[in-house]
């Protein structure tokens, strides 16, 4: 019997009867500590800087989305043809660590992303309170490739629209004014890799048509490859025009006049919300371990 009334007793803890009766026995320290954990929460937030997002809105180029005819006879002749730029194919080059190292390199962006553990004149950066922690390391270093691809995971915000076909590139920094000129950045180097491939492509290209005319004596064969060799040095023509290659901008980076992260009140207020479940459940059941078990009345006896 006793076992029986020990089991209804908890399962009844954990039901919402159980779990309201534990609140009205020990809401006067799960107000206090719920509050303590909310001030405690938004005075570690006032540490984190505040950050600032610019975006830019980009397209795919419409006159590389058109059919060239002369592509299938490149393809033909075993020559790479590459072919017109995609949303999808954008949204894998901004996502590419290359191209990010690539921006981190070419413009020094380690004392406007990492002001405060980035040394201007030796050229280090000091490790993050996680490298200290996890042991990764202990003493100022140069910036490696892997410091550049960490910093841009959690800067760089890259998301695709394939139902309208465009692509935005974000980026948050600790300045507004910053902010735009790093996605700036990243829209420059994308595009000129774009243009180096390109470029790259229909030289070797051209320069493969120019040996099968050297090996080529039939006269209709000669005159297909002198076609496709105008084609290439078409799109190397187009290559060569930035303007109107790989990609244009339909809503170029603006200095926000707001900050995007963090959100100190927000943050301190649901780790308020969440402290109280936790506080309650603890305090509970710790209440409930220290209380004696019950023991049977006086005038019960084990006699007959």
């Amino acid at each position: 019997m006793e076992e029986r009334q020990r089991r209804e007793g908890t399962v009844d803890a954990f039901g919402i009867g159980g779990f309201l009766a534990m609140v009205r026995r020990v809401w006067w320290k799960v107000v206090p500590l719920s509050l303590a954990v909310g001030i405690a929460t938004l005075l570690v937030m006032f540490q984190l800087p505040n950050l600032y997002q610019a975006t830019a809105l980009i397209t795919p180029v419409t006159e590389e989305k058109k059919q060239v005819p002369a592509l299938g006879a490149l393809a033909s002749f075993g020559i790479d043809v590459g072919g017109p730029s995609k949303v999808e194919d954008l949204e894998t080059l901004f996502k590419s660590n290359d191209l990010t190292v690539r921006v981190f390199r070419k413009y020094n962006l380690w004392p406007i992303v990492t002001p405060d553990r980035f040394d201007s004149k030796t050229g280090r950066l000091k490790p993050s309170w996680t490298d200290r922690l996890i042991g990764a390391a202990s003493e100022p270093k140069e910036p490696t490739y892997w410091d550049a691809v960490r910093v841009a995971k959690n800067a760089l915000k890259i998301s695709a629209n394939k139902k309208s076909g465009t692509l935005s590139v974000s980026f948050a920094a600790t300045s507004p004014e910053n902010s735009p000129k790093i996605v700036g950045y990243f829209l420059e180097e994308a595009k000129n890799r774009l243009q180096e491939e390109a470029i790259d492509r229909s030289m070797k290209n051209k320069k493969f048509i120019e040996a099968q005319l050297g090996k080529t004596i039939d006269i209709l064969t000669r005159d297909r490859l002198y076609s496709l060799f105008g084609q290439e040095v078409e799109r190397e023509m187009l290559a060569r025009n930035r303007e109107q290659f790989g990609f244009k901008v339909i809503d170029f980076p603006q200095p926000p006049d707001r900050k995007t992260s963090p959100q100190r009140a927000k943050t301190a207020l649901l780790a308020t919300i969440l402290a109280v479940p936790f506080w309650t459940l603890f305090l509970g059941f710790l209440g409930g371990r220290r209380e004696p078990s019950p023991r049977p009345s006086g005038g019960e006896s084990s006699e007959g």
